[in-house]
């Protein structure tokens, strides 16, 4: 099989992915990371000056044109080592996960290795990058952003709410959008093939990644 055909397996197959991530050996994570390092620093670039432009409406909100003029420059010191540090951060965030998952799995009796599912989140990370790509599409399409909150669009069932709704409802249905859902369905399966177990297990043992990022998303919606 092709090799980026299958690295992008893991969107319908996630069993056959497993398998070829198995085959590929030790550094199976190392081109699925670097897709989605690459794909996203590209993006990041991409929507810069956009971003830029929706940072400075929000601080002449808050403060002087002077004082949001010197706190740009801060902001952009700090967009550009964000930009480097992209791969790293990406990285990290995956540790941290195949941790979670690891430590949860091994609660439940599973017998894996941290690169195993390292490797394993990895490629599932291309999903949530999909869900990058199609929110900097609505964002290109507008041209030009009022402020921050126009850098997220939403594809979550929150969109069915009216605006006077609870902020943590909004939260809450803003989270479980097409791409997340569709994450942690392949997440959980890929998880059970890695594993040897059940479906059910499968999700069970995976189901500290998509909460976590459902907390920070339920305080966000809270504090933002």
């Amino acid at each position: 099989m092709n090799p980026v055909l299958a690295i992008l397996n893991i969107f319908l197959d996630p069993a056959a992915s497993v398998r070829y991530q198995r085959a590929q050996g030790k550094l199976a994570w190392l081109p699925p990371l670097a897709l989605a390092a690459a794909v996203s620093v590209a993006l990041a670039y991409l929507l810069r000056p956009l971003m830029e432009g929706a940072m400075y409406n929000d601080l002449l909100e808050q403060m002087a044109e002077q004082k949001a003029r010197e706190s740009m420059e801060m902001i952009r010191g700090t967009l550009s080592f964000s930009l480097v540090m992209t791969p790293v951060m990406l990285a990290v965030m995956l540790a941290i996960s195949a941790a979670l998952v690891l430590g949860f799995g091994t609660i439940m009796g599973a017998r894996l290795l941290f690169p195993e599912v390292f490797t394993l989140l990895a490629h599932c990370s291309l999903i949530p990058l999909l869900a990058q790509v199609a929110q900097a599409i609505v964002v290109k399409t507008r041209g030009s952003l009022n402020s921050m909150k126009e850098m997220q669009p939403s594809f979550g069932l929150d969109l069915l709410l009216s605006d006077d709704a609870p902020r943590l409802l909004q939260g809450l249905l803003n989270y479980f959008s097409f791409f997340t859902l569709w994450y942690i369905v392949i997440l959980g399966l890929a998880f059970a093939a890695l594993a040897g177990v059940s479906k059910a297990k499968g999700f069970a043992m995976t189901a500290p990644v998509w909460l976590l990022g459902l907390f920070f998303a339920l305080i966000g919606s809270v504090v933002g």
